[in-house]
């Protein structure tokens, strides 16, 4: 078996015409992330193991943790040593002063890749302190299909595992900012807008777009990141078009080539 940090290559076995013969796979690497919060507060993620420290300040900045980085003073990173169990990744972050939402005792919760609501103590936790997208800046409609060509040149690791989502950060010319692929939708976004905040990148000029569909928490993380667009590569939910619409984000889905806009239209211009 041979391994990097985002994938596996492990023996399998094919069936083609009434033969079975081996074939190597490339898989998607799954391995769990631990972030702990002061000593208290801590989430397990399942992620791939990939712009880690992107990945954590984004999580703790669209769980509305952080505000800025300038909000942590210490983010540590390690490995911790693989015994009976698999290896597990731990980032220590201590901040500048407690959170609001922090609770009086240690808190766990657990978000898989497929579902990053599913860690959360209660529904109302989703929107905390949420405000409507600021942004006063208009997209062509060829840029924002440009995003998806764009997007698919980038995604690497989906075209050798087949299981790799991914998310973009692009201008108004359709020209990548950051790029992130991860087992899990959220996580992608999360890498990309924790890339951004790190290297103080404005994000009311831009255009987010994710490989799968909008979710609601996926809509709510772009509106905290006052990004203005939000692209995605099949339908939304309806929960997703509801809080794109409350939050002023304009909300795009390319499934199929349909080109779709589900909310706040004026942003875009037809040509």
């Amino acid at each position: 078996m041979t391994k990097n940090d985002t994938f596996k290559t492990v023996r399998s076995f094919t069936f083609r015409e009434g033969e079975i013969s081996p074939e190597p796979t490339d898989l998607l690497v799954e391995a769990p992330l631990e972030i702990s919060v002061d000593q208290g507060t801590q989430t397990l993620i399942m992620i791939t193991p990939d712009q880690i420290r992107e990945l954590v300040f984004g999580f703790l900045f669209t769980e509305g943790i952080i505000e800025t980085p300038s909000d942590v003073r210490e983010c540590r990173i390690s490995s911790r040593e693989p015994g009976d169990q698999d290896e597990v990744i731990e980032a220590h972050v201590v901040l500048e002063t407690p959170p609001l939402q922090a609770s009086t005792g240690p808190d766990k919760r657990m978000s898989f890749s497929s579902c990053g609501v599913c860690g959360k103590q209660n529904y109302g936790e989703l929107n905390r302190s949420l405000q409507r997208v600021r942004s006063l800046h208009h997209f062509p409609m060829g840029v924002v299909e440009a995003c998806a060509a764009r997007l698919e040149e980038y995604q690497k690791l989906y075209w050798r595992t087949g299981g790799a989502h991914a998310a973009m950060l692009l201008d108004g010319e359709a020209q990548a900012v950051f790029f992130s692929e991860d087992m899990g939708r959220h996580n992608a976004v999360d890498k990309v807008i924790g890339a951004a905040i790190l290297q103080d990148i404005p994000m009311d000029d831009k255009i987010i777009i994710s490989s799968g569909r909008a979710s609601l928490e996926m809509i709510l993380k772009t509106a905290r990141a006052g990004i203005p667009v939000f692209v995605a590569m099949s339908r939304p939910t309806s929960r997703a078009v509801e809080a794109a619409k409350l939050y002023n984000v304009t909300l795009v889905d390319l499934a199929k080539d349909s080109n779709r806009i589900h909310s706040h239209v004026r942003r875009i211009k037809g040509f």
